[in-house]
């Protein structure tokens, strides 16, 4: 299909209008059974406004769009994983699938990305109880690896908040785990359906007197929608935790062993014969972790507050990529450690409503990084005996591979390469403030600012092994060590003019550090096929943001709350990759001189005596900001001069999503989501020369019956089997010579699943 953004926008204002109907019916609706229903809205509490989440603030004196949303909202909406309820829940997220599997997509907001995958530009932050997991070898956000049967809050706090640190540029997701305290009883949970999906869930809280406890295990098991795609999630969180009267102490421990099957996108030649075919294959990502975090909270009296945290992370990955020209063997073995402590106070300076927070954090990691290659004449893409079957063949390659990976490192094999051997070691932190004030009646005031520094050393063992055709001897050595530090402050204020309405506006800087991966592919002369050489490079310069961002919000009450706002993020010095021309898979990241991200925001939420309901429509334009020469497919040189106002890949510009449950009766419940999504470039196309990905639109059901202690639920996703394509990119085809090709990831095609829930 050609690109036309008209026909796109025209699709998008009929569901705008069709779901602002629908919204606008159920006002008047609640409007006439106001006499005899008792459902209310209920407030929003933002708790967010620091990484411990230990200060609640009304959502009415943040100087942002906060969204929230609650494990029990996580349950009823039925989503697969955390991801997936991101997208079907809060407004503005969307999900590009790379690798198709459930767990692996790209989280977007904003024209923001946070991605699993190694190369993809960082631009969120995500912490669970305090705890950033960003990952330190490229600041990736391994999602699989966050247990969500054990959230009992998430929100996200959009800008670039400088209290949250680095890598804040778009946005922030702070969640916080259950605890016995506030979610006592037993849960089990079965349920299966489509691609031999099938999941169980075993949870158990309770508490004695001031000690309290809490476990929460699942496992996930798959097939896949596509062909040799197997996967398994297990997921194993404790805590315990003590309550005195002054007192709060938690410790927890997370135990994580997935193995993942991502097939990439396929080419749009083989695409249109078989959707669940897959071009190589496999890619198999196994991570284990042991995530231990102790949380601490005091109070001091008098309006003060005292928090900390400490923790520490163990995480090994081994990984394993069929690629065209050869296959890519990795392990790394990390180990992080930190903690935060924060002073808090909330009450009155002369006899004004006051609140302050001041503290800082520090976290560190070591990391070990080896990634061993093999051509293409020693492997047939992962299933070398001839029987096809994919996921068994590529899952004992791996094993053998790595075998064969550290019997490389002890120097007692030569059958292949090892491209990569690094240690990484990265420490950062800093002091933070944040002040919030009402001078005068109606109007809150905002302050807030950081201190970050960031520090990276990188050994390259490599390093003078290998004899080196340059004279002087460039581009043998990555080591290196590499500071960045900054000031970031923010401003906001919000002004209520009635109990119903209110505005806000904020100012907010933060910035990105390189990662390891970056600053050690950063070289012209030098390029390399991400994230498998790393090599002596220049220096990049930091990414620095700034967002502005305005809105109003108000009721209709007791049923309907609505957000509007506008925002704006300006980045210098992004970092965005660059393919080498005369090279399929070669290139080197980049500063870019400036991008931006700009948009609106509406966010309508409502009750009635029925049930709830929920709409969000999001516009973003993510572009750039000046002229700069990049990769693409579109003429025969493989250069083309991107020029101001040419839109970012793989950013919906319009993005609408909606929900509405209804109650039958005091035991059943049905509901309904679905999100249209516009159409996105693609990879490639940064001069947008070509045709977008399709625009779509997805749909999904699902009904629970509750009986006493059993809930009997069934979901139906996807449910008019809308074939579309969230992800693609412009390739060339190598392996079917069929030259420049689209290639995408297609999206999971219809599926109904069902099982049972009991409580006790």
């Amino acid at each position: 299909m050609e690109d036309n953004p008209l026909r796109s926008q025209r699709i998008c204002l009929v569901l705008l209008h069709i779901f602002g109907s629908a919204a606008l019916s159920l006002v008047l609706a609640t409007s006439v059974l106001a006499q005899s229903s008792p459902v209310t809205l209920p407030d929003i509490e933002v708790r967010g406004t620091t990484p411990l989440m230990s200060a609640p603030v009304a959502r009415e004196h943040i100087p942002a769009n906060v969204q929230a949303i609650t494990g029990e909202q996580i349950t009823k909406r039925g989503a697969l994983n955390l991801t997936d309820t991101l997208s079907r829940s809060l407004g503005g997220v969307n999900l590009n699938h790379v690798q198709n599997n459930p767990f692996q997509p790209d989280v977007s907001y904003r024209g923001f990305t946070s991605s699993f995958l190694i190369g993809t530009p960082p631009g969120l932050s995500v912490f669970v109880d305090g705890v950033r997991v960003n990952e330190p070898l490229a600041d990736q956000v391994n999602w699989d690896l966050i247990p969500t049967d054990a959230i009992d809050r998430l929100e996200l706090i959009p800008g670039s908040n400088p209290v949250y640190g680095r890598n804040t540029l778009g946005g922030t997701i702070v969640m916080q785990t259950k605890r016995g305290f506030t979610h006592p009883g037993t849960t089990a949970e079965v349920w299966g359906g489509s691609f031999a999906r099938y999941r169980t869930l075993l949870q158990h809280g309770g508490s004695r007197g001031k000690f309290d406890y809490f476990v929460s295990g699942n496992l996930f098991l798959e097939d896949g929608f596509r062909d040799f795609s197997k996967s398994h999630v297990g997921h194993l969180f404790g805590k315990v935790g003590y309550r005195g009267t002054r007192d709060d102490l938690t410790l927890s421990l997370t135990h994580v062993n997935n193995k993942l099957t991502g097939n990439g996108p396929l080419p749009e030649s083989r695409l249109k014969r078989d959707r669940s075919a897959v071009f190589t294959h496999p890619d198999i990502f196994k991570p284990d972790l042991w995530f231990l975090n102790s949380q601490y909270q005091r109070d001091l009296g008098h309006g003060f507050s005292l928090s900390a945290n400490l923790y520490g992370r163990l995480l090994d990955v081994d990984q394993f990529n069929v690629d065209v020209e050869e296959d890519v063997d990795a392990r790394t073995n990390q180990k992080g450690w930190g903690g935060a402590l924060q002073l808090a106070y909330q009450g009155t300076v002369w006899e004004r409503p006051v609140s302050v927070t001041i503290g800082g954090d520090y976290s560190g990691a070591r990391l070990d990084h080896l990634i061993g290659e093999r051509g293409e004449d020693d492997d047939d893409n992962g299933d070398d005996n001839g029987d096809h079957d994919g996921n068994d063949d590529g899952d004992d390659e791996l094993e053998d591979d790595l075998a064969l990976l550290q019997a490389l490192v002890e120097g007692e094999a030569d059958e292949f390469e090892v491209e990569t051997n690094v240690k990484t070691e990265t420490h950062a932190g800093g002091p933070f403030f944040t002040i919030s004030a009402e001078p005068i009646d109606k109007l809150t005031v905002t302050v807030s600012g950081r201190y970050e520094v960031t520090y990276l050393r990188i050994q390259d063992r490599l390093a003078g092994l290998e004899d080196d055709d340059d004279d002087d001897g460039a581009g043998t050595d990555a080591s290196g060590n590499h500071t960045f530090d900054r000031f970031n402050p923010a401003v906001g204020a919000t002004y209520t003019f009635t109990e119903h309405l209110s505005l806000y506006a904020g100012y907010s800087e933060s910035y990105r550090a390189p990662t390891a991966i970056e600053l050690t592919c950063a070289n012209p002369e030098a390029p390399c096929p991400v994230p498998t050489a790393i090599v002596d490079d220049p220096p990049l310069n930091a990414v620095k943001g700034k967002t502005w961002e305005t809105g109003v919000r108000w009721a209709l009450p007791p049923y309907v709350d609505a957000t509007l706002a506008f925002f704006r993020t300006d980045l210098k010095d992004d970092i965005l990759f660059r393919n080498e021309p005369e090279s399929r898979v070669l290139g080197f990241f980049q500063n870019v001189e400036a991008t931006r991200r700009q948009g609106i925001e509406l966010l309508l939420r409502g009750v009635w005596s029925w049930g709830n309901w929920f709409l969000n429509y999001t516009v973003t334009d993510a572009t750039f900001n000046d002229e700069i020469e990049l990769f693409t497919f579109a003429n025969e040189e493989r250069i083309s001069l991107v020029r101001e106002g040419d839109r970012l890949p793989l950013v919906p510009p319009h993005r609408v999503n909606g929900g509405i449950e209804f109650l039958i009766g005091s035991q059943l419940r049905l509901s309904l989501d679905g999100a249209y999504v516009d159409g996105q470039r693609l990879r490639g196309d940064e001069a947008n020369q070509r045709s977008r990905l399709d625009p779509y639109f997805v749909a999904n059901v699902a009904l629970e019956y509750s009986y006493k202690a059993f809930d009997i639920f069934l979901c139906l996703e996807n449910i008019f089997d809308e074939e579309y394509e969230s992800y693609g990119a412009y390739f060339e085809n190598a392996v079917d010579d069929t030259g420049v090709e689209r290639f995408m990831g297609p999206g999971q095609p219809f599926g109904a699943f069902g099982g049972v829930r009991v409580k006790f």
